[in-house]
């Protein structure tokens, strides 16, 4: 492998290795504090709102940010060129897409207050939808260091001022508030940054030039809304088959997990562009670098299994309280998914990077009707629990799948 590669992929992955670090610490702090000043139930109620609003935020891009992010690491030059449309239709979407959100949110089985506080979110997250493109156009250029640092801002306000509010009313209405305030401070950190890379913003809105964009986009879109159902639809049916508590216990158990997804994300941010473009230029380069990274995860996520298996009733004690030890079996079951996860996260990078995207959409989309299917029939009877194993089986499939069509295509 080229030293200079190593070089800049050692560079990203440091940004990207320490915000991931502080926020996740940060995050956990904030965690902590809104389970033990609101319990399971409030806990779940959190999770309830920001988990539905991401699975409602399925046509938000139809694929077209990491679309638009590959092809402008393959060439530089066409940033120009693509930047107008892509950006113009963005802003369709979100609009389109906040609408999607309130129409589905007022009939909802919810209280008055948890309503306007999803829709709330929603008005937020049409900017963090637009933001994203800003963040594609600094990750095609391989600088990680601004998403690092818009990170990192975020998650402080979120923990300080955030944490102060829960603290002085003890409500979650309040602290969301504040939270999506925190939301909004970084998304337009993103598009300050981001937009350093280019010469001027510009949008232009012609749906003639969509629909040929979405040919070529629609199956990164199917990838982004296979996976958005496989990691949404658990905590969105667990709180409305089984209740706000067991949504709550599920909560705790898979965010002690989702500390250890960071290694997974770190790698697939820094290699996906260097993989496209590796793919094109040396192969033989891109498979030492495929290589390289199936050890390091494979290692890791095996001894995270262990770490999480063992220590699981100390940590979650340590963490959330004695009010959250029927979190302790959940976590165990979960520890089980930790290599099948991050294995999954190389697989589907390497594949979208070199062009086999239609493969990668069938899998994705294959394991989230399965997730789907497993919690519908485990949820009712087990909750948490079955939530839980349906994850570890459909991480296993994913991870099945996967290894067979890299290894029959190298």
């Amino acid at each position: 492998m080229a030293e200079s590669l190593k070089l800049k992929l050692i560079k990203n992955a440091g940004w990207l290795f320490g915000a991931e670090v502080i926020s996740k610490l940060l995050a956990y702090g904030i965690i902590v504090i809104l389970s033990r000043t609101l319990g399971p139930t409030g806990l779940g109620q959190y999770s309830f709102i920001f988990y539905y609003v991401g699975l409602l935020g399925i046509f938000s891009d139809l694929g077209v940010g990491y679309y638009f992010m590959r092809e402008v690491a393959r060439d530089k030059h066409r940033l120009e060129e693509l930047l107008p449309d892509v950006l113009g239709f963005k802003i369709v979407l979100a609009f389109l897409n906040f609408a999607i959100i309130v129409i589905l949110t007022v009939p909802l089985p919810k209280p008055e207050w948890m309503k306007l506080l999803i829709i709330l979110a929603g008005a937020e997250a049409m900017l963090g939808w637009m933001a994203y493109v800003f963040i594609n156009i600094m990750y095609a250029h391989e600088v990680t260091k601004y998403e690092a640092l818009a990170r990192v801002i975020e998650r402080t306000w979120a923990f300080f001022v955030g944490g102060t509010v829960l603290y002085v009313y003890k409500s979650l209405s309040p602290f969301i508030i504040t939270l999506l305030i925190g939301y909004s401070i970084r998304e337009l950190l993103r598009i300050k940054w981001g937009s350093k890379f280019i010469r001027k913003i510009e949008m232009r809105f012609k749906p003639n030039v969509w629909l040929p964009l979405l040919r070529k986009s629609y199956p990164f879109w199917l990838i982004g809304l296979f996976t958005l159902i496989y990691y949404r639809t658990d905590m969105v049916m667990l709180s409305l088959m089984r209740g706000d508590y067991e949504t709550g216990i599920y909560r705790a158990a898979y965010t002690l997990i989702e500390v250890a997804l960071f290694v997974p994300n770190i790698v697939v941010s820094t290699t996906m562009p260097s993989m496209a473009r590796l793919w094109k230029e040396d192969r033989k380069t891109l498979g030492i670098l495929l290589k390289k990274s199936f050890q390091v995860l494979v290692g890791l996520g095996v001894s995270g299994t262990a770490g999480y298996y063992i220590f699981a009733k100390w940590g979650i004690i340590i963490v959330f309280g004695e009010k959250f030890l029927p979190s302790v079996p959940v976590l165990r079951i979960l520890a089980f998914a930790v290599p099948f996860m991050f294995l999954n996260s190389l697989f589907g990078s390497f594949l979208n990077a070199t062009g086999r995207e239609l493969t990668f959409t069938k899998i994705t989309g294959f394991t989230a009707l399965l997730n789907v299917l497993l919690n519908y029939f485990l949820i009712p009877n087990y909750g948490a629990s079955g939530a839980a194993v349906a994850t570890v089986v459909s991480q296993g499939v994913a991870w099945s799948l996967g290894g067979i069509k890299i290894q029959r295509s190298r």
